[in-house]
């Protein structure tokens, strides 16, 4: 299986355990998780700069994006714009239901590429959700 580089999208209240969930590349085999929010050189108030960091050294050179749901995340303009972007770009997505969380699945996702905290389960879904781009790319 080739390395697979995987754009993770979270709301900003879900950030422990959004660390938690890039804590599994040290256990998880040919992934690489990125995010934008740790980047502290994107830390700007021009969000046209940001949107453009995050859509070129981010999510254009991912495989898949992984959004981790937690409860307010549907309602992150952030989430809804990197699912937007995501797709645009013909990016596989995920979602992950963050441990404990209720909240909406956000706009986007579609309700079979759901899938509950089930680490052990991330490594499939990721590759699945990267395959059924590449098929969504074929037929378009």
């Amino acid at each position: 299986m080739a390395k697979r580089r995987i754009f993770i999208s979270f709301d900003h209240d879900d950030t422990a355990q959004a660390n938690g969930f890039m804590g599994l590349r040290n256990i998880i085999d040919n992934f690489d998780f990125y995010n934008h929010k740790l980047d502290h050189r994107i830390n700007s108030t021009d969000i046209e700069y940001v949107k453009r960091v995050i859509r070129e050294e981010y999510i254009k050179s991912a495989s898949v994006t992984v959004v981790l749901i937690g409860n307010k995340t549907a309602q992150s303009p952030w989430v809804k714009w990197e699912i937007e972007e995501s797709l645009r770009q013909g990016k596989g997505l995920l979602g992950i239901r963050l441990k404990g969380a209720w909240g909406a699945v956000p706009s986007g996702i579609a309700p079979d590429a759901v899938g509950d905290w089930q680490p052990d389960k991330f490594a499939s879904w990721i590759e699945w959700a990267h395959k059924r781009s590449m098929k969504l790319r074929s037929l378009s």
